[in-house]
């Protein structure tokens, strides 16, 4: 291993440095310190000094973080700051969203801006000192605005296209999914109860927003609409919920305390679960659509941590119906009564007195940060959750002298995106950090809620015990999330030495990309292809080829097209206009010998057929067929 290298990864740990490529794309920003810690992270203990020797290898340039950055190719940057600065003119001075784009039209970044002409100006001033802005305006290559009427819109628009685009510098919640709700759909005669990722436009134009029948901002545009009208024509959504599995539980518990149907209308067939006593029997006339959504409102309530008021309206009811002589229907009420009973006592005594907070701490580690959240209703803990954010080209650890402005800035993120999508606000929010901007989380709270909530950042007190038992909680939770994706990290990077050896490859796989041909009883072929990057899941490269060929079944010929069209997005005569696809290191094909002959054609025909391993994976006996040198067990690896 190179000594300079090998020096410098032990020495100057603190001082920021460029890691570079031959094709002169950065690699890594950061101190060697982090460097060493994203090695083992990513790769393993067990790769670390390998890759760092194949990094020296290929003549990779290391050089401190300053404006020599940009010296390689100083003439061509000066151009394009000068053409970015120009266009920063025309900007006008309105709310709105802005984006950054590289020279293959990438959006790299998203913000917003009560005044973008002012906030874009800041970017090429002196008095931006965020570390990643040098390395954003090195890629950047072009800046593109949307204008928007009001500071709430362009705060949603950027939630939209950050959740659309994933632009690398921007902080990000590390699953790329969206947070969970609880729905209960009022567009079926019988309302429904389920959960979602995404707000459905289903039954008409009304609020994507969670419906508390106040102003939302809509998905789409960030317009402001009203959510006020009939009920019924909606879905209400509760939450947001950082995974699943809680909307399981809860769920099974409401059905537990508030039976309710699966059925989403009347008629003489009751649902599943009215034969397991779950059901209240509306789904064939036992009860009211009435009473039935009277039932829903004690949900709604259950929902939003407002347990005193549904026991106190059950309790009523239950005296009525048994001065009715409603004996069955005060009996189902008792038991309802009963069971928030026993659940208040199971809940967590924060404070004495009905107070109603959230608790945002947050810890930081390795390039990620961690928000934990308590949520207190009525005094109570009523919920703890935990989200993780990637925080690009940042130094987590803490600055003595400085502001740390990524953590500022990780939460800030938080409070806008939980806010804008939550189904409910506490009087108060204490935070672990002072909020960025409490005016735009304020304006928030106050547009969909009309109401106001304070944020605090404590500094004594049960507030202040709680924040620091939210900061040791996200510790904890992010030192075990680490430490449980650096031991997947290590599994999968063993499988793939080991896919390595069985394949007799030149190199572990990096990009390995399946094949597979689908078809309706012999109509409608679709062509799959999948893909692997470093062993994970690389689902935004997914892929579907409508089989345009051939109408009856035919899987050579199918397979043919398939990959002949895959591989000219690959080629050198591939239209300038559009992105060419990466080379896999490794294909893997549905079928035996047949498909991979054909495999094999398609590649010879671009001249791949050397560089571009490819094998044939049968099902029939979990046979895999390679080309090359025959194998002891003539070509086949079982």
């Amino acid at each position: 291993m190179n000594k300079k290298i090998l020096k410098l990864l032990f020495e100057n740990h603190w001082e920021t440095h460029v890691l570079k490529n031959k094709a002169g794309k950065v690699v890594f920003v950061g101190n060697f310190r982090q460097l060493r810690k994203r090695f083992k992270l990513q790769f393993g203990l067990k790769r670390m000094q390998d890759i760092l020797e194949r990094l020296t290898e290929q003549k990779y340039s290391m050089h401190k973080a300053n404006s020599a950055l940009f010296s390689n190719n100083a003439s061509v940057y000066n151009i394009v700051m000068e053409e970015l600065k120009k266009k920063v003119k025309d900007i006008p001075p309105q709310p709105g969203v802005y984006q950054f784009l590289n020279k293959d039209g990438e959006v790299i970044y998203v913000g917003k801006a009560k005044n973008l002409k002012s906030r874009v100006s800041q970017y090429f001033g002196e008095h931006d000192n965020r570390p990643q802005l040098p390395y954003l305006l090195e890629e950047a290559a072009n800046i593109t605005y949307t204008v928007v009427t009001n500071e709430l819109e362009s705060l949603f628009l950027e939630n939209t296209l950050i959740k659309k685009y994933l632009p690398k510098y921007n902080i990000q919640l590390r699953d790329d999914k969206n947070y969970a709700f609880i729905t209960i759909d009022y567009t079926t005669q019988i309302p429904q109860i389920g959960y979602a990722r995404k707000f459905s436009a289903e039954g008409g134009s009304e609020s994507m927003m969670p419906d508390l029948g106040r102003t939302q901002p809509d998905q789409q545009s960030g317009k402001l609409r009203s959510s006020g009208g009939d009920k019924k024509s909606k879905i209400k959504y509760f939450g947001p919920y950082s995974a699943a599995w809680k909307i399981r539980n809860t769920l099974n518990l409401i059905r537990r305390i508030f039976p309710y149907c699966a059925n989403k209308e009347v008629s003489n067939r009751p649902c599943f679960y009215y034969y397991l006593h779950r059901c209240p029997g509306v789904c064939i006339g036992k009860i009211s659509l009435d009473e039935y959504n009277g039932q829903l409102d004690r949900i709604c309530n259950f929902l939003a941590g407002n347990n005193a008021k549904v026991s106190k309206e059950i309790s009523v009811e239950m005296k009525l119906a048994s001065s009715q002589h409603l004996f069955e229907k005060a009996g189902r009420l008792r038991d309802q009564l009963q069971a928030l009973v026993l659940l208040k006592e199971k809940q967590n005594v924060i404070l004495p007195k009905p107070v109603s907070w959230d608790i945002v701490s947050a810890a930081f580690d390795q390039g990620y940060g961690c928000i934990n959240l308590f949520k207190i209703r009525e005094g109570k803990m009523l919920d703890k959750e935990n989200f993780i954010f990637e925080i690009t080209n940042a130094d987590s650890r803490t600055k003595s002298g400085s502001t740390d402005v990524y953590r500022l800035e990780t939460q800030q993120k938080f409070l806008e995106q939980y806010y804008l999508e939550t189904s409910d606000v506490p009087k108060i929010i204490y935070t672990h950090l002072k909020v960025a901007d409490t005016e735009l989380i304020e304006h928030i709270i106050r547009s969909r809620f009309s109401k106001k909530t304070e944020l605090i950042t404590p500094q004594k007190g049960k507030p202040l015990e709680l924040v620091k038992l939210g900061e040791t909680n996200a510790e904890e939770y992010l030192k075990n999330w680490l430490s449980s994706k650096a031991g997947n990290l290590d599994k999968i990077n063993t499988a793939l030495e080991e896919l390595k050896e069985q394949l007799h490859l030149e190199k572990i796989p990096d990009r390995i990309e399946c094949y597979d041909i689908s078809n309706t009883q012999g109509t409608n072929p679709v062509g799959s292809m999948v893909v692997f990057k470093q062993g994970l899941p690389a689902k935004s490269e997914y892929r579907k080829f409508k089989i345009q060929g051939k109408k009856t079944p035919d899987d050579f010929a199918m397979m043919r097209e398939m990959l002949t069209r895959r591989m000219a997005r690959s080629s050198k005569n591939q239209d300038p206009k559009t992105k060419n696809w990466p080379l896999p290191d490794l294909i893997v094909i549905d079928g035996g010998k047949g498909q991979l002959g054909i495999a094999v054609e398609v590649l010879t025909t671009y001249n791949l057929q050397l560089t571009t391993p490819v094998i044939g994976l049968a099902k029939r006996i979990e046979e895999i067929f390679v080309r090359g040198p025959k194998l002891s067990n003539g070509g086949r690896v079982k």
